[in-house]
């Protein structure tokens, strides 16, 4: 499924746009404030946000951050951003109406949810960085659309993955446990699952990872797995292509991976959750070691080694024997 990505970049480099420099807040987006923690809501209330939100459509169409399959996102002001579907009209009546997102409040890095939508195409949800800057994870939408594969390949290897896997560990752990937190979550016979076919549903904010679509329902228990992980940040360059394994980029890769893994140990993350995700272990340490012997040293990690903190240095030291291996060791560590 191919989604929107919010404030996709024109250059893999954390831009922001000369307009939305510094903190701002706007009329409209102090009203939204009010609406959402009122407790009361009048139909004057509801009038005058309906006004403030038709004034803006007329001035906010050069505060567009990103456009995709669905539609696009414009910016309110730093706190919030609007995101309106592709099949809205303008003749269309408005009415707003708060959206309860209990079910995600113990998610922390989770962009994603509408707070309050005014039909069932305009919706408004947190802007994921108030300045602007950011990177989504892969290629770009914007660029992936006018690139070659090989060019694809190349902005992967010398753009992309210079930059996350250098990473701090902790960037992968929030994500972890954001995943984790979501496999708790059931409501109505469903479970809820992050969408990580696209890579761009995840953004890079500072060091703080950010996850900006809706999340999916499903009747799958705890969906969310170190498989999608690893789709997201190794498999996957774009939604329809797969990233380059090849021996200029293995070093990094390597060091990406291993942090990947760490992460979903740390919170325990089920490995795989279905064929989809044997894939993406298979793809991206194919040519490193033998991707079903590795899974299984970290399902017996978990029953061997209850304390974290003595299963995480197990898992560590597995991880360095395991994936050291592989054309650089062969060529004598020359890449």
């Amino acid at each position: 499924m191919k989604v929107n990505t919010l404030q996709t970049s024109n250059q893999y480099k954390i831009n922001s746009s000369p307009a939305f420099s510094g903190y701002t807040r706007t009329k409209f987006g102090h009203r939204i404030d009010e609406f959402i923690s009122s407790s009361v809501h009048t139909e004057e209330n509801a009038n005058n946000l309906i006004g403030l939100l038709k004034k803006s459509f007329a001035k906010i169409h050069h505060k567009k951050l990103g456009e995709g399959f669905r539609g696009a996102v414009y910016k309110i002001d730093d706190k919030y951003v609007l995101k309106v579907n592709r099949q809205f009209r303008d003749e269309q009546e408005y009415v707003p109406m708060l959206i309860n997102n209990d079910l995600f409040k113990n998610l922390k890095s989770y962009y994603g949810a509408s707070l309050l939508a005014f039909n069932g195409y305009i919706k408004v949800l947190k802007n994921v960085s108030s300045s602007g800057k950011h990177i989504p994870v892969g290629i770009p939408d914007f660029n992936s659309s006018n690139m070659l594969i090989a060019e694809k390949n190349n902005f992967w290897s010398t753009k992309y993955l210079p930059i996350f896997s250098s990473l701090p560990q902790k960037s992968f752990d929030r994500i972890a446990k954001d995943f984790a937190e979501l496999n708790k979550v059931k409501a109505n016979g469903y479970y809820f699952e992050f969408d990580t076919k696209n890579p761009n549903n995840f953004v890079l904010v500072g060091n703080s990872l950010r996850i900006v679509d809706d999340v999916d329902k499903t009747y799958k228990q705890a969906p969310n797995c170190t498989g999608g992980l690893l789709r997201v940040f190794l498999e996957k360059m774009d939604l329809d292509n797969v990233a380059p394994m090849d021996i200029m980029n293995q070093a990094q890769r390597h060091k990406l991976l291993k942090k990947i893994i760490l992460a979903g140990e740390k919170y325990e993350l089920p490995h795989v959750r279905g064929e989809i995700d044997f894939r993406t272990w298979q793809y991206v340490l194919d040519e490193s070691c033998d991707y079903r012997y590795l899974l299984e040293q970290l399902r017996k990690y978990r029953e061997l080694y209850p304390d974290m903190k003595i299963r995480l240095e197990k898992v560590k030291q597995l991880l360095d024997t395991e994936i050291s291996s592989g054309y650089n060791d062969f060529y004598g560590g020359m890449y």
